[in-house]
């Protein structure tokens, strides 16, 4: 196997064609958009040692800071749950263009070619193989396509349906979402702990922040459905009164977009095919991020083809690849999806009862999921048994969640698709939907 195709430049799809055209493979990735197009107008965090392997070249100071403490907000904002972060766990986000652009100079410099302005509409498929990829400039052909083209994957929801690969996400799977970053006002504190989540946010399923930095305020307003012009003004206005520092002045961002929030698919490659990034949903629910995953994936899915050159196409193969990604971090996604949907079954005052009653605590919020530890349940249940029915469904979550980090830590070994199907069954006996 020599032909290696990628359909778009997300991050995880850069992060696999700079590694495998190092190691000698022939490389072609299609972007519909410009290069100066690419890449949002914000932040976002992940794992520096590893981009810094990728790009070649330490990151200078200049391009990424720490983030400060983290504080998530109960719905009635009566009560605030501090993450406070130690000098080894503290969170550095970099600006994304720059990020962007240090993979594409990266990619190119490995020998990645790379076809801008080609939009790509679907897979190329022959019998029970991807064999390349229809675009608007005609089908391009190779021995693996690599999809990185998005939640709304051209590539994967063309897929054949024996594939048994999820086509498409469903309500609540993603949250639509608006960023901005405005002017810092003079002559206000910063807040002890100047990233604040807010969960319920104005009583409405979703999930919003607001952080303070040293010159700029960052304001993400997401829901489960697209926020109308009308209800956006609404909600930065309301920051506005709760934030009197922030401007209004537009600095950065200002866009919207949609985020997957949900467990990443348990099943993402096929013969010919593997997903990585946001086309097979690797973010952590709680807050959507997703780089960091992204390009862990990128990593596995290039040592997994560089180790078996000549059947590297093979769904048996890429199968290795899927499932040592869901050892090392489909698991604690899939827990931590467990975490947000079970609140989102639950109403506003239920949310702020277990902040105010300690039930929700920062380890829950802050990792994937919370813990089950016996001892820990424990003491959640002393506190929360002042509400049996909200709490009983938050230990159901919880425990389901234990469940489903489980399964996926424990995919079948081999690709036997009689089993990785009754397998997929098990998880979804398993999945946690609210009614929206």
């Amino acid at each position: 196997m020599q032909n290696i195709l990628i359909a778009g430049a997300g991050h995880g799809g850069l992060a696999a064609g700079i590694l495998l055209a190092r190691a000698g493979f022939s490389v072609t990735l299609a972007e519909q958009k410009a290069r100066a197009a690419l890449g949002h107008d914000w932040e976002d965090r992940f794992t520096f040692p590893l981009l810094a392997d990728l790009v070649g070249r330490a990151l200078p100071p200049d391009v990424w800071r720490c983030r400060g403490d983290c504080a998530f907000v109960s719905p009635a904002k009566r009560k605030r749950v501090v993450v406070r972060y130690t000098d080894e766990t503290r969170q550095r986000i970099m600006w994304r263009k720059p990020l962007l652009g240090m993979l594409l100079t990266a990619a190119e410099e490995a020998g990645v070619k790379i076809l801008y302005g080609v939009r790509v509409t679907g897979p190329l498929v022959e019998k029970d193989r991807v064999v390349g990829l229809e675009t608007d400039a005609g089908p391009l052909t190779a021995d693996l396509v690599i999809d990185a083209a998005g939640v709304f994957s051209p590539v994967r929801q063309g897929l054949p349906a024996f594939f048994g690969i999820e086509a498409r996400p469903r309500r609540g799977d993603l949250f639509y979402a608006y960023r901005a970053y405005f002017d810092r006002l003079p002559g206000y504190e910063t807040p002890d702990a100047p990233f604040e989540v807010y969960l319920y946010h104005e009583g409405e399923k979703g999930l919003s922040w607001f952080g303070t930095n040293d010159e700029t305020c960052d304001v993400l307003l997401g829901r489960i459905d697209p926020l109308t012009d009308e209800k956006l003004r609404d909600l930065l206005s309301g920051f506005r009164r709760e934030h009197p520092w922030c401007g209004e002045a537009l600095l950065h961002g200002g866009t919207r977009c949609v985020i997957p929030v949900r467990r990443p698919l348990p099943l993402m490659v096929g013969n010919g095919y593997a997903a990585v990034g946001d086309s097979a949903f690797m973010t952590t629910p709680m807050n959507g991020m997703g780089i960091d995953l992204s390009l862990q994936a990128g990593r596995l899915l290039a040592e997994t083809v560089t180790e078996n050159r000549d059947r590297a196409a093979d769904a048996s193969v890429l199968w290795d690849y899927n499932r040592e990604f869901h050892r090392l971090y489909g698991g604690a996604a899939a827990k931590n999806e467990g975490l947000k949907n079970t609140l989102l079954t639950l109403s506003a005052a239920d949310v702020d009862f277990f902040f105010e009653s300690a039930v929700i605590e920062a380890s829950d919020l802050a990792g994937a999921g919370g813990t089950t530890k016996l001892g820990a349940l424990l003491a959640k249940f002393g506190r929360g048994m002042r509400q049996p029915p909200a709490f009983f469904t938050l230990l159901g979550g919880l425990m389901r969640g234990a469940k489903v980090k489980k399964l996926y830590e424990n995919a079948p070994v081999g690709f036997d698709r009689l089993k990785i199907a009754a397998w997929s069954r098990e998880l979804e006996k398993l999945d946690i939907r609210f009614d929206a």
